[in-house]
């Protein structure tokens, strides 16, 4: 019954966004944009100040993410080395392989699973990589445009979700007590962040075409669901961290692949219709694949 109430929910909501998607014409893009510069930073900035994580493991999460993802990103290079596809079906490969949906797709689950602390713990993960897929995801994904250190650097500060961080450790550290007419707006903000990432779920998956892509998508689907979480398991154990941090790491490590993979893939021509098939496969999987997790970890 455990699993039933954490994992329904979020299919549910998906669910909602997808029949939504197929029964009405509209335009993705908005939501989108709303999504990423509105609700996910007001999210980020709101859990900063409502969960009080200490500093050891706000760094120790944030080292863990840097170095599961070297790993992720090391053993993705090498799993597609001897393939015989070409640049850009490898770096679409590399990218799917690499980033997991543990924003949308991991935060809700991580709250009805292991409430407001386990959330918190999420939030630092979603952040850190976040911050890894900026510099390693968009190098990749940009490598044959030739793009500059400058261009690289103004990519990383433009991005909404680092001002959130930097206002939320702002705040934190100077002690500053908000007043309600700046607190209330924000705790309503993320309260709905969530279930619309959700729906956007759903919405996106509307859009996603396996056509002939099965062969190649397929195994990238397999190794996405098994490979992180396993890897993030020894590393967890590694690092020492306690039962709910290791369980909270693991169970973000193997979230499906990451719409942002999507979207870089898009961005510099590298394959998007292949990593729109995983996307669409890893999150059908992904219900399974987390419910056995969840069983393992509780």
């Amino acid at each position: 019954m455990f699993l039933v109430n954490v994992i329904v929910p979020v299919v549910l909501i998906a669910g909602a966004g997808y029949l939504f998607a197929r029964l009405v014409k509209f335009d993705l893009a908005p939501f989108t944009r709303l999504s990423f510069y509105v609700l996910t930073p007001v999210l980020i900035f709101n859990s900063m100040l409502s969960h009080s994580l200490s500093g050891a493991v706000l760094v120790n999460v944030t080292l863990f993410v840097f170095a599961s993802h070297a790993a992720f990103l090391l053993l993705a290079f090498l799993g597609v080395r001897w393939t015989g596809w070409d640049a850009d079906t490898k770096t679409a490969a590399v990218l799917s392989l690499t980033f997991g949906n543990c924003g949308i797709y991991g935060l809700p689950i991580l709250l009805f699973a292991f409430g407001d602390e386990g959330f918190a713990i999420g939030v630092v993960y979603m952040v850190a990589q976040l911050a890894f897929q900026v510099v390693f995801g968009v190098g990749i994904a940009s490598w044959k445009k030739g793009m500059s250190l400058r261009s690289l650097v103004r990519e990383i500060f433009a991005v909404p979700w680092l001002l959130a961080i930097a206002l939320g450790v702002l705040v934190r550290l100077t002690g500053l007590d908000l007043p309600v007419v700046v607190t209330r707006p924000v705790e309503l903000l993320a309260d709905a962040a969530i279930p619309i990432q959700l729906l956007l779920l759903g919405m996106t998956l509307t859009q996603v075409r396996l056509g002939g892509l099965v062969r190649q998508a397929a195994p990238l689907s397999v190794a996405k669901l098994v490979v992180p979480p396993l890897v993030a398991w020894g590393l967890a154990v590694a690092f020492g961290f306690d039962i709910l941090v290791r369980s909270v790491l693991i169970l973000e490590a193997g979230t499906p692949t990451a719409v942002n993979a999507l979207i870089l893939s898009l961005q510099y021509n590298r394959r998007s219709e292949l990593s729109a098939a995983v996307v669409l496969l890893t999150t059908i999987a992904g219900v399974a694949a987390t419910s056995l997790l969840l069983w393992l970890l509780t």
